[in-house]
């Protein structure tokens, strides 16, 4: 029989430096709350200083001695993560966990500042340029790890390589599906190229279930229909777990020194939607090196980035 994972399994964390992207609300904020009570120093990357701070605030209200810090992030603008980049590495010599947490859900056809379409362009291309442009700070944190949050819609994700952002056949949760398997091809590929460069980074994937949150809501891009909300809300009230459940796969995938480079956890009961995080397969497609390799292409060459490994 195994024991289910839970927050108190997290080890001290006294002077590890993690960020995470989109901490101030749902799961990322549930892990920041958590982590930072283990001793960590928790780099709260998110796009809206208001709402960072005000988390920020909540958190330290709770933990006095928590160790916060913010900086601000737009992961639809490549100009601001070379910025928050930048910022970061003058304030901060190493870096040993990065969560790449932040998403978009269903948006309308609409474009990033850099022309991409806006789920592929938050989910998966700005995560990359992120993860690319900290990969010196992690090479040089012994034992460092990139964490990647997909979802369990990556299962119905199919790779549009030749029209990645779906021009001309655009459809809001086709396009989300994408970037969620966009993100598993890329934890999985770095894995690869990390492993073959002989460093001691980490990459490893992890999905949250069915949580409580905002992100497949009303957002500033999407109104929902009063059929959609009303079917969502009865789904939230029956299924959903809370941010804090629901954090707890980016924690293990995190901290759990059990885990291997290139594995993949999340709840596993009522097909992914709820329970404690385990080790678990993802979909055939996402395993498709050669999808991988032409994806990693593809976010080079949009987003300038190039890996130091």
């Amino acid at each position: 029989m195994t024991t289910n994972w839970t927050e108190k399994n997290l080890p001290d964390l006294t002077g590890k430096v993690i960020i995470i992207t989109g901490a101030n609300s749902g799961t990322g904020f549930a892990a920041t709350k958590f982590m930072s009570a283990k001793g960590a120093t928790i780099v709260m990357a998110c796009r809206n200083p208001e709402k960072a701070n005000q988390a920020l605030q909540n958190i330290k209200n709770e933990n006095p001695d928590a160790r916060l810090d913010f900086i601000q992030i737009d992961l639809a603008s490549l100009a601001s993560i070379k910025q928050f980049s930048k910022e970061f590495k003058k304030r901060y010599a190493s870096l040993d966990i990065l969560i790449n947490n932040a998403g978009m859900s269903q948006t309308p056809d609409i474009k990033t500042e850099d022309g991409f379409e806006m789920q592929m362009g938050v989910n998966h291309l700005g995560h990359f340029a992120l993860t690319g442009l900290l990969m010196d700070r992690l090479v040089n944190s012994k034992d460092s790890r990139v964490v990647t949050m997909s979802s369990m819609n990556h299962m119905q994700g199919v790779m549009n390589l030749n029209n990645l952002f779906l021009e001309g056949e655009y459809h809001q949760m086709k396009a989300y599906e994408q970037s969620k398997l966009a993100n598993l091809l890329f934890s999985y590929e770095l894995s690869r190229r990390l492993a073959q460069a002989g460093v001691s980074v980490e990459s490893i994937a992890a999905h949250p279930g069915f949580v409580k949150s905002n992100i497949m809501k009303t957002n500033e891009y999407t109104k929902r229909s009063f059929g959609f909300t009303l079917m969502f809300n009865i789904f939230d009230l029956l299924l959903a777990m809370t941010p804090s459940m629901g954090s707890l796969g980016i924690m293990r995938a995190a901290t759990d020194r059990t885990l291997k480079n290139g594995e993949y956890v999340g709840p596993t009961k009522m097909g992914g939607f709820r329970g404690f995080p385990e080790l678990m397969n993802s979909s055939e497609g996402s395993y498709n090196e050669k999808d991988a390799e032409k994806l990693w292409e593809i976010s080079e060459e949009l987003t300038g980035v190039k890996y130091v490994i």
